[in-house]
């Protein structure tokens, strides 16, 4: 978080907005916007706040998000900080509600909005609904509040954990374990690898992780692990509900509110898979910056 310094020269004391940036895994410095020789007033505070938070950013390449989608991204997460301190302070009250009832339509779950508001309010199952139905909109919930308590690292426990929070009281047969064999992606082109390659797939994918993650723009990625995810499509059931939820894990830990895919917007995100799939993260990418825009702020993108 930034913070004041005072420093003197000469016979004076002079006032900095400071702020310490990681450069790499091994090295940081300080970011400071001079303030003068006294510490200005609130408001006018606060402006420098956001001029320090947008500075801090600038240090991320870009290699998918247009540069003015970039701006507009950017300034959402200065605001965040400045104004609302976290990202969940931001989220609006039903959020989760809105958001398991989104994750789990884009998979054919039939439950409504109204059903699913109290399935999680009430923990009874609506008359005629699915058992199943239900299962998957506690189990949504249940695996949001593990990722957005989660502060440890990403890695291939972390990966099964919310894939087995997704999974566990259901049908599926490998709960929080990678497939044993070949999946079919209903409706797509793209053939996941065989079973045998999903571990060291998914170790090159968090060693890419990590070797970009100083780099790459928070929602680039987001992007990232989410396209990987669904590529490579480590689990028998559950895989895309898993790549959304570690894409917002991502937002969340980069002072980013969490996105909602909405399944009104479904064959959009598919079609935006389906290009990265083919070697292009550009679509998906944009698309996230756009929804992330469009709900949480007050105009839409263009």
């Amino acid at each position: 978080m930034p913070f004041i310094e005072k420093q003197r020269h000469g016979k004076h004391f002079y006032y900095y907005l400071v702020k310490t940036v990681r450069t790499s895994s091994s090295n940081v410095k300080k970011i400071r916007i001079f303030l003068g020789r006294e510490v200005p007033e609130k408001k006018i505070l606060q402006k420098y706040f956001l001029d320090l938070e947008k500075k801090t950013m600038e240090r991320y390449n870009s290699l998918w998000l247009p540069k003015d989608l970039i701006e507009k991204v950017d300034d959402l997460s200065a605001s965040i900080t400045v104004f609302h301190k976290t990202p969940s302070n931001v989220l609006p009250k039903d959020f989760l509600v809105r958001y398991t009832y989104n994750t789990n339509a884009i998979e054919g779950n039939r439950l409504t909005l109204r059903q699913t508001a109290l399935v999680l309010s009430d923990k009874i199952a609506p008359e005629g609904a699915r058992t199943d139905d239900v299962i998957e909109a506690l189990n949504a919930a249940d695996a949001w509040m593990y990722i957005e308590s989660y502060n440890g690292r990403l890695n291939k426990a972390f990966v099964c954990k919310v894939q087995y929070k997704i999974t566990k009281n259901t049908s599926c047969r490998l709960q929080g374990k990678f497939r044993d064999s070949q999946v079919r992606i209903m409706g797509s082109e793209h053939v996941p690898p065989k079973a045998a390659e999903v571990p060291r797939l998914v170790d090159v994918l968090i060693n890419d992780f990590y070797k970009k993650k100083g780099d790459l723009h928070p929602v680039e990625l987001a992007t990232l692990l989410h396209n990987r995810i669904v590529n490579i499509h480590p689990f028998t059931d559950g895989n895309g509900r898993t790549a959304r939820l570690i894409m917002n894990w991502i937002l969340l830990r980069n002072k980013l509110p969490p996105a909602i895919i909405e399944v009104v917007n479904k064959e959009e995100y598919y079609k935006a898979i389906e290009d990265a799939d083919k070697g292009d993260q550009k679509p998906f990418a944009t698309f996230l910056g756009n929804q992330l825009l469009s709900q949480y702020t007050a105009a839409a993108p263009d």
